[in-house]
């Protein structure tokens, strides 16, 4: 999951890769960047809500040759309906006195009990936020983090914006 202000876009999502299998039924015989490519589950919260799958599967036939195949479902072209803002759906809810998306208090308790050893940590170990220019894809740091655990960071293909 990843979240920063001034990045070079404006997007949430979640995404999970998931880890090669091990031993390669076949061989080199990808067709093209697939032996880099895992796959992987997307799910983007804004903009343009969707969920996409990618996925390396066999080529139909005798051969043993992969592809890469992207199953997508894009909200806005499966339904065409204009779809509401998270903070209309929380307005709406509020008036309504709908209490599910609203946090109870014994929860925000143990949400503190969780975060305030952590916030005292990094404030005595003076741990500062990695810095990141304005309008660039992140705290280089980030990249060393995903590419030590084998994570393609921001692999985007397939995926319309």
């Amino acid at each position: 999951m990843g979240w920063g202000p001034l990045l070079d876009e404006s997007r949430a999502e979640i995404r999970v890769q998931f880890r090669h299998v091990p031993g390669n039924l076949y061989k080199r015989n990808f067709g093209t960047d697939l032996d880099k490519a895992t796959n992987e589950l997307v799910i983007r919260v804004q903009p343009n809500e969707a969920i996409y799958l990618k996925i390396n599967n066999k080529v139909p036939g005798l051969g043993m040759r992969l592809d890469r195949s992207d199953l997508n479902l894009l909200y806005k072209a499966r339904y065409p309906r204009e779809i509401p803002d998270a903070y209309e759906r929380l307005l709406l809810d509020a008036i309504e006195g709908e209490r599910r998306l609203f946090i109870r208090s014994d929860e925000l308790d143990a949400a503190w009990g969780i975060f305030t050893p952590l916030l005292k940590e990094l404030e005595e170990k003076k741990i500062s936020p990695e810095l990141y220019p304005y309008g660039s894809r992140g705290p280089v740091g980030a990249h060393y983090l995903a590419a030590k655990h084998n994570v393609r960071w921001g692999d985007l293909s397939g995926e319309e914006s």
